[in-house]
């Protein structure tokens, strides 16, 4: 049985409705990404407790704590707003959650969480001094010290400009490996997703659309949206390649070959040749030129590590690397 298991868990408003059903194992980094408005932090709200579900169960290792109180469930939640306590400085923040430790700990604990998030000497500021990267490491100190069976983190790095989020991201990443705590990540960064977690869960119109790691999700994505929300692709009409075939085939960029002359397919039984593809544009992206074409009136993406001279040419596509999807 899954650590964490989500049984047929539903929430419905006036035009929406959440509805979701997935295990999560002890010590695992789940994220769970989609677009806006898909569920996501929804879905943490009633894992927390902070929202009342109205259907299924929420199972917690071994336990039903689907009408449990926020207090009992012990488990921790970090926001994207920073919810530090401004009367307190960082040490108090942190100790907060640790009232049935006596002080001697409270402050042997804090200390080692600075260290563990990379804030060391920082107990006696003030949270007003903190730069945002800072404040987000301390969140974390905090929802840590608590001993939470399962750490939530809602968009936790959205507030924060670029590079900081790298190095909170690693910094997140770091701190799960050290503590083994089991974590729930939504993220709308695919690229974050892909960086740091274990597994990933797509979710898309309030259900859950896909799950597997990075790897397998874009490699052997079930359907077009997962397919297209994972990465660059083209899809085309399935009759266009095989006449029978219903449905989509879909590729990536890096699975198709670009040929300014003409090509034999005789010469190339494992692939399949699209003749007479328009080069519409031509993007240079620091290690590659990202093409975009138009094959029978339909958008194709190509990577070409080579600037095209011509406007028209032939596409070789691996048979193998061809998905079927809907």
């Amino acid at each position: 049985m899954p650590y964490l298991e989500i049984r047929k868990l539903e929430k419905k408003y006036k035009d929406f409705t959440l509805s979701a059903s997935f295990g999560v194992e002890k010590g695992e980094f789940l994220c769970i990404i989609g677009p806006s408005g898909s569920g996501k932090s929804t879905l943490l709200s009633l894992i927390a407790g902070l929202d009342k579900p109205d259907g299924g169960t929420i199972i917690l290792d071994g336990k039903d704590i689907t009408s449990e109180k926020i207090q009992k469930r012990e488990i921790g939640m970090v926001f994207q707003d920073f919810t530090l306590f401004p009367s307190m400085n960082v040490e108090k923040n942190i100790q907060f959650g640790m009232k049935e430790k006596r002080k001697s700990e409270r402050k042997k604990l804090s200390d080692s969480l600075l260290s563990l998030v990379d804030l060391e000497g920082y107990g006696k500021r003030s949270v007003s001094s903190l730069s945002g990267g800072e404040a987000q490491r301390v969140q974390l100190a905090r929802a840590i010290a608590a001993e939470p069976r399962i750490l939530l983190l809602d968009e936790p790095l959205s507030a924060l400009d670029a590079p900081l989020r790298k190095s909170i991201r690693n910094a997140i990443r770091a701190i799960h490996d050290s503590t083994g705590i089991t974590m729930l990540y939504v993220t709308h960064d695919r690229e974050e997703a892909f960086s740091i977690s274990d597994s990933i869960m797509i979710m898309h119109d309030g259900k859950t659309v896909s799950m597997g790691t990075a790897e397998e999700l874009y490699r052997k994505p079930s359907d077009l949206f997962t397919a297209f929300f994972t990465g660059e692709g083209t899809a085309l009409p399935a009759h266009l390649i095989y006449e029978n075939m219903e449905g989509y085939l879909f590729f990536r960029p890096e699975n198709a070959v670009l040929s300014e002359e003409p090509i034999n397919p005789d010469m190339y039984p494992m692939h399949i040749i699209l003749s007479d593809a328009e080069i519409l544009s031509c993007e240079f992206n620091g290690s590659a030129y990202m093409l975009g074409l138009q094959y029978q009136g339909y958008p194709m993406l190509l990577q070409s590590a080579v600037k095209p001279r011509r406007k028209t040419v032939s596409v070789m596509i691996l048979k193998e690397s061809l998905l079927n999807l809907e």
